[in-house]
């Protein structure tokens, strides 16, 4: 059983891309840690082809659950798929949505960064990037 880090988010809708943008910059880290790192970036299939029942997953995207922007929300798995409605996640939410129909049992974290502003441009909102180091930091503790 392995660990495996799996990042969803559009790279062209600014704070939309900080899960990808937080798993590149701690992947060395957890690859010589022997964690798998994949960047679905919005490919919902991708990443479901990527999961299996054996292995922990770590489902990092972004959120708006109305938190201060650059909260970090971490959720077991299997409390995400009791209360798909409430998770304000576009991605992860179509993901478990496959895992729910395939009925897979699927083990590990979902992990949620707080947005500030979702907009047409490469790059996060100001508030996101001053937060960058420390959201990796926290990420990377709570994986390791």
């Amino acid at each position: 059983m392995g660990k495996k880090v799996i990042a969803i988010g559009n790279r062209l809708m600014m704070d939309d891309a900080v899960a990808v943008m937080i798993l590149e910059k701690i992947k060395n880290e957890l690859e010589e840690k022997n964690i798998e790192t994949i960047v679905g970036e919005t490919d919902v299939d991708f990443c479901f082809s990527k999961l299996n029942q054996q292995d922990i997953f770590y489902i990092i995207d972004s959120t708006y659950y109305g938190n201060v922007p650059g909260t970090v929300t971490f959720k077991k798995l299997k409390d995400i798929k009791n209360t798909s409605g409430d998770c304000r996640s576009i991605h992860s939410l179509g993901l478990m949505e496959l895992v729910n129909s395939y009925k897979m049992d699927i083990k590990g974290y979902f992990i949620g960064i707080e947005i500030a502003n979702i907009d047409i441009n490469i790059g996060l909102s100001h508030r996101l990037q001053g937060e960058i180091d420390y959201i990796s930091r926290d990420i990377l503790n709570f994986i390791t």
